[in-house]
């Protein structure tokens, strides 16, 4: 009975701990892992997983996977309604396999892929308002054979994924360009504010960068709003594949684009400047070619009074200068 009591216990201080972390980031990949690790641990399994239903597809991926073939299963996708985890995902049951060689339903593949055994499971299907968009699962009970308690954990626990996924989702939409899926105007100014407030407490570097597109309306007007959308799209994949994970990229409106270096000095904010603007000179949107005009603002961290708007008109002015020097370059302006 005392037994009984723990798990119950550690099950409840679980699912406390994991709706707290729910309310306290917006890291949803973050949070599927550490729900991955809690399930494998209160199910007592050797390893775990998440799928997610790719939706241009139909097929089920593993977005998270631990467990000693955790990184083999990585590149695996299972069809639509193929083995254990596709049937939950198809009809929307969960189910506890304490014998997968005796289950018609049990696809080998997985395993075959990556040399892994499994003998047991449990697998439980994960919900964001009442549309199913993966599968829990939990493979092979460490001791003894998978019960109804351990379903039902792992049931609470996928409900609480799907509310993270969901809110991430949420706050995702309401932070980004709908176009270009970057960062918009709002949310760009309150990370510059976030980034200044840093560099002049720590005393570093900071860097911005605006990004125009040369002539851009004659884009539009000899190509249409649909391939000027296209360009903006493009672009913006540019940008993200030539940043960092520490930077910030955003559509600052129009065919402007802003970019946040943290830790950058002039230097480094020139190279990557010059690379966004080389790279897309070098670009082909699908006949269409384009140029840049690039401008730079540096905060060395040593002026307090520095503001993020002075900031902006700092860059905007670094902008204005590459424009006024016949486009297709980079300017950059520095604190007097």
């Amino acid at each position: 009975m005392a037994d009984f009591k723990d798990k119950k216990l550690q099950q409840l201080n679980t699912l406390i701990e994991m709706t707290a972390l729910i309310n306290s980031t917006f890291d949803s990949l973050y949070i599927k892992e550490k729900t991955i690790e809690a399930a494998s641990i209160l199910a007592g399994a050797e390893a775990g997983s998440l799928l997610l239903i790719d939706q241009k597809t139909g097929e089920l991926f593993f977005e998270v996977a631990i467990g000693d073939k955790g990184e083999e299963v990585k590149p695996i996708r299972l069809k639509k309604g193929s083995g254990i985890a596709g049937w939950v995902a198809e009809h929307g049951e969960p189910v506890i396999i304490n014998d997968t060689s005796s289950d018609a339903r049990f696809f080998k593949g997985v395993d075959n892929q990556s040399g892994f055994s499994t003998r047991d499971m449990i697998c439980v299907p994960v919900k964001a308002k009442e549309r199913i968009i993966g599968v829990l699962q939990v493979i092979n009970k460490n001791k003894g054979s998978f019960e109804f308690d351990d379903m039902i954990i792992l049931h609470a626990l996928a409900n609480q994924v799907a509310v993270a996924m969901e809110n991430a989702r949420l706050h995702q939409e309401a932070i980004t360009d709908g176009l270009t899926k970057l960062y918009h105007h709002k949310y760009f100014e309150l990370r510059l504010k976030e980034e200044l407030d840093r560099a002049k407490r720590y005393r570093h570097n900071l860097s911005l960068i605006l990004i125009d597109i040369d002539f851009f309306k004659k884009v539009n007007d000899n190509f249409g709003h649909l391939a000027g959308d296209r360009i903006l799209e493009g672009l913006a994949e540019i940008l993200k594949k030539n940043t960092r994970l520490s930077d910030i990229v955003a559509r600052y409106g129009g065919e402007e684009f802003a970019v946040i270096l943290p830790y950058a000095n002039q230097q480094n904010a020139f190279f990557v400047a010059e690379r966004f603007r080389k790279t897309i000179e070098e670009t082909d949107f699908q006949g269409i070619r384009i140029t840049i005009s690039t401008g730079i603002g540096y905060f060395d961290g040593e002026d307090m009074d520095f503001d993020y708007k002075r900031f902006i008109e700092l860059t905007d002015k670094a902008l204005y200068r590459a424009k006024d020097k016949g486009r297709n370059r980079t300017e950059i302006m520095t604190l007097q």
